[in-house]
């Protein structure tokens, strides 16, 4: 009996619970700056973030309390339900509360071979929360159009935009192939978000005198004009706008319902995530408009990690994933974009990094993060509230030196390639 209870003992002590892997916090880094005295509460309107860190953390983690334009995500019926890798490494775990303890992350997560090795929340944030991923969904879109590709509904990557939306047929737009918009090549300059065309287009497309009026955005793209370089990479979030419609044009179905249909479903996503959509024309907000659980984040990643297969299924075209995260395929004029090796070269949507195994990440403002290694078969999810949104540029050195650190010491304590 003695014996039975001993080795009983040695099984507990020697086995991480499920509570050693998977804890919340109320609290965290700054949690008062980032209005714990107020229940983290969500902003009076929508763009308040930006100035205001007090409400960031509701806002990004609670979108129905304040944003009523939202399209629900349908999971799937099989979803994916995660289990936690058994005798996890002590010192990742040690080095993901060390990590977290120093930067405003709500949630992180960090899978191995499909399971979970590490869950962490902060600020109060709940596992059935849905966060902004930003331009993260950027690259949910590119897969989309992956799959669009394979099915039919559009022909070619190398057909012009005027294929398939006639109304902007003589603009610059129309005339840019997909596979352009895909890589951010177009030569259209955008503006960045803190220049009046950036803005310009957003008001079109939010503007409340324009609600069902999606031919007051075809007059504002006629009316653009090129002034970059077509072939030279320049990052600019209105391409996936425009990729986003191109795909609902091509199909006929909204962004949401093709998520749900092509990605969600079939992949063994498990809750229902939510896309912003603009009310001139109904076309959801393909650059940066996604919301989804960590854990749901998580399932995309492991989609990706395995090559776009989902058990049996083929989910999302291999040579499409291959043309949007191999550095290989990648033109050089999108090579050495930023000192962060997270940011290092740009394929479809996707950021990849210089690693010599397959590695690439999709990214969002305020250091939001997917990263995966296919070889290895590790993910990281990172949501977070950084005081910077541009933490990968004008913030690196700091929170973005720091998840690109974090990012390395996992592959290195799971095993992974860091080359």
């Amino acid at each position: 009996m003695k014996k039975i209870i001993l080795i009983f003992l040695i099984i507990i002590i020697s086995t991480p619970s499920y509570s050693q892997q998977s804890l919340f916090s109320k609290t965290g880094p700054n949690a008062k700056e980032f209005g714990e005295d107020n229940s983290f509460r969500v902003c009076k309107n929508y763009s308040d973030h930006w100035k205001n860190p007090e409400c960031r953390i509701g806002t990004f983690s609670q979108v129905l309390l304040i944003h009523p334009h939202t399209r629900p995500i349908i999971p799937s019926n099989d979803p994916l339900n995660f289990k936690f890798t058994q005798n996890p490494p002590i010192e990742l775990i040690k080095r993901v509360d060390d990590y977290i303890s120093k930067y405003p992350a709500m949630g992180l997560l960090i899978i191995k071979d499909g399971k979970i090795v590490v869950e962490r929340y902060q600020y109060d944030r709940k596992m059935d929360m849905i966060f902004r991923g930003f331009s993260m969904s950027k690259t949910i879109t590119a897969m989309l159009v992956g799959i669009a590709h394979q099915k039919g509904f559009i022909k070619s990557l190398d057909d012009k935009v005027s294929n398939y939306w006639s109304e902007i047929k003589d603009s610059p737009v129309g005339e840019t192939t997909i596979k352009e918009f895909l890589r951010m090549e177009s030569g259209i300059d955008w503006g960045s978000t803190q220049t009046p065309d950036m803005y310009q287009i957003w008001s079109v497309l939010h503007k409340a005198e324009n609600y069902s009026k999606p031919d007051e955005l075809n007059k504002y793209l006629n009316s653009v004009r090129s002034n970059g370089t077509k072939g030279k990479l320049n990052y600019g979030t209105i391409d996936t706008e425009i990729l986003s419609r191109v795909l609902v044009k091509a199909t006929n179905k909204n962004i949401t319902t093709l998520t749900s249909e092509w990605l969600w479903q079939p992949m063994g996503g498990r809750g229902i995530g939510r896309w912003l959509y603009a009310t001139t024309d109904g076309v959801e907000q393909g650059s940066g408009g996604l919301h989804a659980s960590l854990n749901d984040y998580g399932r995309f990643g492991v989609l990706l990690a395995n090559d776009g297969k989902y058990k049996n299924t083929q989910v999302i075209p291999l040579n499409f994933i291959l043309d949007a995260t191999d550095l290989s395929k990648t033109p050089k004029s999108h090579i050495g974009y930023s000192s962060n090796p997270l940011q290092y070269a740009y394929g479809y949507q996707t950021w990849i990094q210089p690693n010599k195994e397959r590695t690439f990440c999709a990214l969002g403002h305020y250091g939001q993060a997917i990263c995966v290694q296919p070889s290895s078969k590790i993910v990281m999810v990172h949501i977070a509230v950084a005081n910077d949104h541009n933490v990968w540029r004008s913030s690196y050195g700091s929170m973005g030196s720091a998840i690109n650190s974090l990012w390395e010491n996992v592959l290195k304590d799971l095993g992974g390639s860091v080359e």
